[in-house]
């Protein structure tokens, strides 16, 4: 496979599940003081990682009271549920992404509590994480690092509300879910190396999910094809699809399908049937055909974003490589001031 240290992963991997202790010890406290809600604040991808995780806990449980907002929009709007008895969730690279580091110092003066995973340790917003959890990784294996805490920094609040009585075991399946993810990376790696080649000369792209996929549709889309690769791409919701945007398909449109294993699988199944009879580029990822021998089949929802992002990844570099453009590539982000 191009550029992957397998070692490397590994210990990203790895390093980032081994926060359980502190995460659970945190989560605790916390529960024993008292909370109201929880509040995941992002932007960008950051943002989008959050969004498996309100559609995890709206679909489980009323036990737990969660939002996930974006942290300028939260800045300059707030919100009527947020108080000092909030719980603030935020997870960032770099540690320095100004509207992250402002929404945390908001968060910290208000009085609410703050939880930070940053993969760049003593960066500016540890300076106002009342728990920060510290792990290595960098754009290539970021999104399996921040999964790793989100899931089991939910979970846990989730268990002690008495709304997720297998998290143990879940957890414990969790621990090897590593070698599951390279193992898959390996045998879709030949297909996005296809892939990539297709979309060498796309100059408009379609990425469509929902459910637990839906973050990670919006997140490739936008973070990675459009930042990364600057195709003119768009993110469209599996149950918002046949109300605008499939107008604009045709033989010619790149179209890629993320396909869950939840409740609304129903309704990426009809896309799929639509969008197979009108256009040629249709291409689709179904985490059923990933294979997880140590993970139990009612788990296998809770890990399919993990999952995705470990798959959609092997697309990036490859594209890197038959482009001739890097991922590292800007022409303004963070190049100047806006």
């Amino acid at each position: 496979m191009y550029d992957i240290d397998l070692n490397r992963y590994t210990e990203v991997v790895d390093s980032a599940i081994a926060l359980r202790p502190q995460i659970e010890k945190a989560v605790d406290e916390i529960c024993a003081q008292g909370y109201s809600n929880l509040f995941f604040i992002g932007c960008g991808g950051t943002y989008a990682h959050s969004l498996p995780m309100m559609y995890w806990l709206e679909s489980t449980t009323n036990k737990v009271e969660a939002h996930a907002v974006i942290a300028a929009e939260f800045m300059v709007m707030g919100h009527k549920a947020f108080s000092k008895d909030s719980v603030c969730i935020f997870s960032t690279r770099s540690g320095n992404t100004k509207e992250i580091v402002a929404a945390a110092k908001f968060c910290k003066e208000a009085g609410a509590r703050t939880m930070v995973y940053v993969s760049n340790d003593n960066t500016p917003v540890c300076e106002y994480a009342d728990y920060k959890f510290y792990s290595p990784a960098e754009d290539p294996d970021l999104c399996e690092a921040i999964y790793s805490y989100t899931i089991c920094l939910l979970g846990r609040f989730m268990k002690n509300a008495g709304a997720f009585d297998k998290y143990d075991e879940f957890m414990a399946q969790y621990a090897g879910l590593t070698k599951y993810l390279i193992a898959g990376k390996e045998k879709f790696d030949p297909f996005c190396q296809e892939l990539a080649k297709k979309f060498k000369d796309v100059d408009y792209h379609m990425v469509i999910g929902g459910g637990m996929l839906w973050g990670e549709a919006y997140d490739y889309a936008m973070c990675i094809l459009e930042e990364m690769q600057w195709i003119r791409t768009k993110s469209i919701h599996v149950c918002e699809y046949f109300h605008g945007t499939l107008e604009l398909l045709e033989d010619d449109v790149c179209t890629t399908l993320l396909l869950t294993e939840g409740p609304t699988r129903a309704q990426d199944e009809r896309v799929k049937e639509f969008a197979a009879r009108h256009t040629k580029k249709l291409t689709c990822f179904d985490t059923k055909e990933y294979a997880l021998p140590g993970i139990s089949d009612e788990f296998r929802p809770l890990l399919s974003p993990v999952v995705m992002a470990a798959v959609l990844q092997r697309i990036s570099k490859n594209i890197e490589v038959i482009t001739d453009h890097s991922l590292d590539i800007r022409r303004y982000y963070r190049k100047e001031s806006y």
